[in-house]
């Protein structure tokens, strides 16, 4: 059993009301949505091939580069010190796959799952870090990914072609959430210390559609939209990159930050 994370009762009141990544989508697509201002913007170094070993270790010089900053509140945008899962996110690429690196403070990640298991259901056991990922620079929700990794590499994966969409239950009465038949390729490392731990996801590009939306891979200065969270205890304890303020859950695009491909 995982502890619970000491939240305070309004960032408690947030992350069960109104940022559960798992909520039934509306019946209002993202087409009639209004696009939001982003909280922020990073760069995604361009690195030769090589220069990025995956072993979750972060001693390379990509690491070192300006990142996310600190996590938030995901509804807020503020700090949240006494949140277990403080964290920080840095991204590159190259020719063959983008690279996201993670530093968390969680000293007792939960991860309860095989490395080999076939999307596991993270948010709801495992201390994890997640990235929304949407190829190119839109003001809808149109075509993303959610790529989840525990520090054991458990991975879950799938593709939305809209917000939340599409859900669907089996005939063994089964939810499934978006196109869970997406598999990529992902590299994954993580790294337990004294001060929390670290991880490390190569994505191919090879396993990344634009849907003529974007180009894969990206040229330099092209610019995407992103979004990472850190979280853990059924994502009652939950940090953002970009905060939500208030507007749909974990998968609104229109809230996502801005992430531009840099030249070498």
């Amino acid at each position: 059993m995982v502890n619970s994370a000491a939240v305070k009762p309004r960032h408690l009141v947030f992350a069960l009301c109104l940022l559960a990544c798992r909520e039934t989508p509306s019946a209002t697509s993202s087409s009639s949505r209004t696009a939001s201002v982003n909280r922020g913007a990073t760069g995604a170094k361009k690195l030769a091939r090589g220069a990025v070993t995956v072993d979750g270790r972060l001693d390379e010089a990509a690491w070192r580069a300006p990142g996310t900053g600190p996590l938030v509140h995901p509804g807020s945008g503020e700090p949240v010190p006494q949140s277990r899962v403080n964290g920080e996110a840095w991204f590159a690429w190259d020719d063959d796959a983008l690279y996201l690196a993670a530093r968390v403070a969680d000293r007792e990640p939960a991860a309860p799952f095989a490395r080999d298991a076939v999307d596991p259901h993270l948010w709801e056991q495992s201390s994890a870090v997640e990235l929304m990922l949407q190829p190119g620079d839109h003001s809808d929700n149109r075509h993303y990914y959610e790529i989840q990794a525990d520090t054991a590499c458990a991975l879950w994966t799938t593709r939305f072609d809209d917000y939340n969409r599409p859900q669907a239950v089996t005939a063994d009465n089964q939810r499934t959430f978006g196109h869970q038949d997406w598999q990529p390729a992902i590299r994954c490392a993580a790294q337990r210390n004294g001060e929390g731990y670290t991880l490390e996801l190569a994505i191919p590009w090879r396993d990344v559609d634009g849907a003529g939306r974007a180009s894969v891979p990206p040229s330099a200065g092209a610019v995407w939209r992103a979004n990472v969270y850190s979280f853990r205890d059924g994502q009652r304890d939950a940090l953002a990159w970009s905060p939500l303020r208030g507007e749909g859950n974990f998968h609104f695009a229109p809230r996502f930050a801005r992430l531009t491909f840099e030249g070498p």
